[in-house]
C-alpha cells in the first residue's frame, strides 16, 4: 500500500476516535440532562401532591365550617353578604397565588425539557453528519482504493501481456538468429572451398604466392637496400669522378645541377649529392632491365611476347592480363632452356653495375662484398618483377616531371640532403601504385623518394 493509503487511514482513525469521544461526550450531556429532568419532574410531582393536600385541606375545611354556622349565616346571610364575600376573597387567595407559582415552575420545566430536547436533538443531527460524513469519506475512499487497485490489475496485465510477446518475440528472434548462424556456416564453409579452389587455381596461374601487399613491402624493402648501398658509398667516392659521371650521365640536367647542387666557387658535387645520383642510377637500372622488361631479362621470346600481349590487350584486357599471368608462370616455374640465359642476363646487369660504381668508387674494384650487395639487389628485384607481372592488377610507376612539380606529402617523401617543400629537383626512386578500378580500397601506394630545392 502506497504512502498516500496509509496517511488517507491514520486521517480516518483520527476522525473516528474525535466522533466517538464527541458521542461520548453528548450522551454524558444527555444521561445528565435526563437525570436533571428526572430530578426536576420528581420535585415538581411532590410540590403538586403537596399542593393538592393543601387545597383538600382548605375544601375540607370549608365543608366542615358550613354546617356550624349554617344557621348564623342564613340569619346574618343579607346583613352580612358583604362581610361573606370580603371573607371568602380573603380565603381564596393562596390557593390562586399557589396556582401561579404552579403554573410559573410548569413553564420554566417545560423550558428546560424543551432545551434539553433541542440540545439532544442538534447533538444527534450533529453524530449523525459525522456518521454520514464518515461514511462518505470511507465510501469514497474504497472507491479510490478499488480505481487504484483496478489500474495495477490493468497495468500488471498490460505487463505480463506485453512479457508474454517479447518472450514470443525472443523465441522468434531466437530461431530464426540460430537459422542465420547455420546459414552462415554454410556459406562460410562454401567460401572456405571455393577460395581454396581460387588459391589453388591462382597459384597454379601466378609466377609466386605473393599478392599486392607483400608486393608493397617487397618494393620498399629493395629500395631501402638500394639506399643503404648508397649511403655505404659516399665515403669511397671520387668527386671530381662522381660528378663527370653525373654530368655525363643526366647531360639535359647539367645547368641546373650547376645551379642548385654546386657550391659557388666549387666544380665537385658533395659526396651526399653523388651518393644520391649513384641510388638514382642503380634505380633506373632495375627499372629499365627488369621491371618494364616484357617477360623477364634473357628471356628469348621478350619482343615477341611484347608484340602479343599489345595485340591482346587492344581485343581484350582481361585476356591479355590472363597470358600475361601464364607466361610469368611458364618462366618462374618451367624455364627449362631458359634458365642459363636468364641467369646470365642478370649477371650482366650485376656487372653493369658494379662497372658504373667502380668509376665513380674506385676503391671498391674488386671488392666482392660490394658484388654481392649488387647481386643481391638484382636477384631481388627480378623476383619481386615475376611477382609483379603474375598480378591481375598491374603495378605501375607514377610519372613525376623533374624541375615541374611541388613536393607532394600524400605521394613523396623527401630524401636526407632535400626537404619536404618547394620543386622537386630529382625523382631518387619513382611512387609504385596498384588501383583497382572497381575497389578503391584495393591497392597500394608507394611513395616516391624526391630531392627538393
Amino acid at each position: 500500500m502506497s504512502a498516500l493509503d496509509k496517511n488517507q487511514q491514520d486521517q480516518l482513525m483520527q476522525d473516528q476516535q474525535y466522533d466517538q469521544q464527541k458521542r461520548q461526550s453528548t450522551s454524558d450531556n444527555i444521561d445528565y440532562t435526563m437525570e436533571n429532568t428526572s430530578i426536576n419532574n420528581k420535585n415538581d410531582s411532590q410540590q403538586q401532591q403537596e399542593e393538592d393536600v393543601n387545597m383538600n385541606g382548605i375544601i375540607t375545611t370549608t365543608s366542615v365550617s358550613s354546617p356550624t354556622h349554617s344557621s348564623f349565616s342564613r340569619k346574618s346571610e343579607s346583613s352580612h353578604s358583604s362581610h361573606t364575600t370580603t371573607s371568602t376573597t380573603n380565603n381564596n387567595k393562596r390557593p390562586q397565588q399557589n396556582d401561579h407559582d404552579y403554573r410559573q415552575r410548569m413553564t420554566y420545566s417545560e423550558s428546560d425539557q424543551e432545551l434539553y430536547i433541542r440540545s439532544l436533538s442538534e447533538s444527534l443531527m450533529i453524530h449523525k453528519e459525522i456518521v454520514e460524513r464518515i461514511e462518505y469519506e470511507k465510501e469514497q475512499y474504497m472507491e479510490m482504493v478499488e480505481r487504484e487497485r483496478k489500474l495495477e490489475r490493468e497495468a500488471a496485465k498490460a505487463t505480463t501481456m506485453a512479457l508474454e510477446e517479447q518472450q514470443r518475440e525472443y523465441e522468434r528472434l531466437q530461431l530464426t538468429y540460430q537459422h542465420v548462424l547455420n546459414e552462415m556456416e554454410k556459406r562460410k564453409q562454401e567460401y572456405q572451398r571455393m577460395e581454396s579452389n581460387y588459391y589453388s587455381h591462382v597459384r597454379q596461374i601466378r609466377a609466386t604466392d605473393d599478392d599486392l601487399s607483400t608486393i608493397q613491402s617487397e618494393i620498399s624493402h629493395l629500395f631501402s637496400q638500394v639506399g643503404n648501398l648508397c649511403m655505404g658509398l659516399r665515403s669511397k667516392a671520387d668527386r671530381e669522378a662522381g660528378t663527370a659521371f653525373i654530368m655525363e650521365r643526366w647531360a639535359d640536367k647539367q645547368e641546373t645541377i650547376r645551379d642548385q647542387l654546386l657550391k659557388e666557387g666549387e666544380e665537385t658535387l658533395d659526396t651526399g649529392y653523388i651518393g644520391l645520383f649513384i641510388e638514382k642510377y642503380i634505380v633506373e637500372v632495375i627499372l629499365d632491365s627488369l621491371l618494364r622488361k616484357p617477360l623477364q631479362p634473357g628471356v628469348s621470346i621478350n619482343d615477341a611476347y611484347q608484340q602479343v600481349e599489345e595485340w591482346f590487350f587492344k581485343r581484350n584486357p582481361e585476356w591479355a592480363t590472363r597470358l600475361r599471368q601464364q607466361a610469368s608462370a611458364l618462366v618462374a616455374k618451367q624455364p627449362e632452356d631458359e634458365e642459363e640465359s636468364i641467369a646470365q642476363a642478370k649477371q650482366k646487369i650485376v656487372q653493369s653495375v658494379l662497372e658504373t660504381i667502380g668509376r665513380v668508387c674506385p676503391k671498391i674494384k674488386g671488392d666482392l662484398n660490394q658484388e654481392k650487395k649488387v647481386s643481391n639487389i638484382i636477384h631481388r628485384a627480378a623476383k619481386l618483377n615475376l611477382a609483379i607481372k603474375g598480378q591481375e592488377l598491374p603495378v605501375e610507376t607514377k610519372p613525376i616531371e623533374e624541375g615541374v612539380i611541388d613536393f607532394d606529402g600524400d605521394c613523396m617523401k623527401a630524401a636526407s640532403k632535400g626537404k619536404a617543400e618547394g620543386t622537386v629537383l630529382l625523382v631518387i626512386t619513382p611512387a609504385f601504385a596498384a588501383t583497382d578500378p572497381n575497389d578503391a580500397e584495393h591497392g597500394f601506394l608507394v611513395p616516391a623518394k624526391v630531392l627538393c630545392v
